[in-house]
């Protein structure tokens, strides 16, 4: 089995494909893969596709491809499930959960798609004399296109955004695959082997300092869905690009026990790195002394949705603008901001210019991710 190649799909956040497709050519650069809207389709032996999971920060989860076949009825879509060969890929004393999507297709009600790949699963398992165990739990998802059925397997378990090390969120939090995402793209745009000092102005529970941390190392303090299949990943994944290497890490937060929170979470990773955390406004701050090391600044200001700001939103970020120049004068700085509020012209510091943009949505809000470069 783990020699030939399977078809794995990453899911990702639609807008960040690419980021996803640069990932993994970062880890896994012989790999070929395609991307499209929602996800990164690649081919490889079973083993490294499922190390996938510990690698890569930026795809919502992995799924493997199992087979694609015409299915008009509800009969054989029960006779696909109940005589596919699983024993060749996961343990069968394992609990099915399907998950089922369908457009264009006869078969159209999702709950009865599940109900019947449960149904299936059980037969085999009947006729085979396996035990279901509910504390094994397999995801299936039972896609349907034009009367076409793919069906798949999860081999993530929880989403890939759960990391395993953070304990403590903040009031609008933002998920670390965006923030990975985000670290990836202002990655890919600095052409400087400098090392790397990373300075968020305001960093709630200090997801961007958590991804930053997590950025070249491997994900091994959770568990996976594939622990429960047949193959097992024999070699760990390496880093195969060389880029700039994050050395420094800074964080600044108003709030006493969002800086608390931060400091909890980032003291459950060895960090092999300097971490500073202080409270501190960035309106307000002192300048931070310029060091050999290039410095990349994230934020993920106030919306105005759940976390508010005096006056309007657009003069808020002019102003954010300016300290961070003032404070902490970046090589490379990204903002996270609302697609509603940057609809007019930015006022950028006089030495900033937007070097890249992207737009997608963060918890159903309409974004924008600018990353500022110096002129």
């Amino acid at each position: 089995m783990t020699g030939q190649l399977k078809e794995f799909y990453l899911v990702a956040l639609p807008g960040l494909e690419d980021l996803v497709q640069a990932e993994l050519s970062d880890w896994f650069p012989t790999l070929e893969c395609k991307a499209d809207h929602g996800g990164v389709t690649v081919h490889a032996p079973l083993d490294v596709g499922l190390s996938m999971n510990m690698a890569l920060k930026t795809p919502t989860r992995i799924l493997m491809r199992l087979e694609t076949f015409r299915c008009r009825d509800f009969p054989k879509l029960f006779h696909t499930i109940s005589e596919y060969p699983w024993h060749n890929v996961l343990d069968t004393d394992c609990t099915i959960e399907a998950h089922a999507s369908t457009t264009r297709s006869r078969l159209r009600i999702k709950s009865r798609i599940e109900e019947t790949c449960r149904d299936g699963w059980i037969d085999q398992q009947k006729r085979k004399k396996r035990v279901a165990d509910p504390k094994k739990i397999a995801n299936l998802y039972v896609r349907f296109a034009d009367d076409s059925c793919t069906l798949s397997l999860d081999t993530s378990g929880d989403r890939l955004h759960k990391r395993g090390a953070r304990k403590w969120i903040g009031e609008a939090p933002l998920r670390e695959t965006i923030a990975a995402g985000l670290i990836q793209m202002v990655t890919r745009s600095s052409v400087s082997p400098a090392p790397v000092e990373i300075f968020d102005p305001m960093m709630g529970s200090g997801t961007f300092l958590l991804e930053a941390l997590f950025r070249d190392r491997l994900v091994e303090s959770r568990e996976f869905a594939f622990e429960n299949f047949k193959a097992e990943v024999k070699t760990a994944p390496t880093l195969r690009a060389s880029r700039a290497k994050i050395e420094r890490l800074v964080g600044y937060e108003v709030d006493k026990k969002s800086l608390n929170n931060a400091k909890t979470n980032l003291k459950s990773i060895v960090a092999g790195c300097p971490v500073t955390l202080e409270q501190a406004d960035i309106f307000s701050a002192k300048p931070i002394a310029k060091t050999t090391h290039q410095r990349w600044v994230f934020a993920n200001p106030p919306y105005n949705e759940r976390l508010k700001v005096d006056g309007p939103l657009l003069e808020y970020y002019t102003k954010l603008f300016q300290a961070v120049e003032d404070v902490a004068q970046p090589d490379r700085a990204c903002f996270l901001l609302p697609s509603k509020a940057v609809k007019g012209k930015l006022k950028l510091p006089p030495k900033w210019k937007v070097s890249e943009k992207r737009s997608f949505l963060n918890g159903g809000i309409s974004v924008v991710a600018f990353v500022f470069s110096r002129l």
